[in-house]
């Protein structure tokens, strides 16, 4: 995603990545947050930025089965300043359930 500084001013951002499960087995959040990047910017400059996201951005703990299950399914990725302040949405789908313990 790109940043872009349109003041006249140098300035800084700190570029949030949630990651927000649709639909998922047992409850989680509603936004989670999973990255996040602190950006200086020069007047009217834009940066291009990219925050990876592993399999473990997409995982809970499942008590009952004693690991980390990344289930398949649908997820939106939200970028922000903030949970409060989200500016971008995207849509990633999980093809295959992976356990991890």
């Amino acid at each position: 995603f790109d940043i872009s500084n349109t003041g006249k001013r140098a300035g800084a951002e700190v570029a949030q990545i949630y990651v927000q499960d649709v639909q998922s087995s047992l409850p989680r959040p509603a936004k989670e947050l999973k990255g996040f990047r602190k950006v200086l910017l020069q007047p009217g400059e834009k940066q291009t930025v990219s925050i990876p996201l592993d399999d473990s951005a997409f995982a809970y703990y499942d008590p009952e089965k004693s690991g980390w299950i990344a289930e398949a399914g649908d997820f939106n990725i939200l970028v922000g300043s903030s949970s409060r302040d989200i500016r971008l949405k995207g849509a990633f789908a999980l093809t295959e359930t992976s356990i991890e313990k």
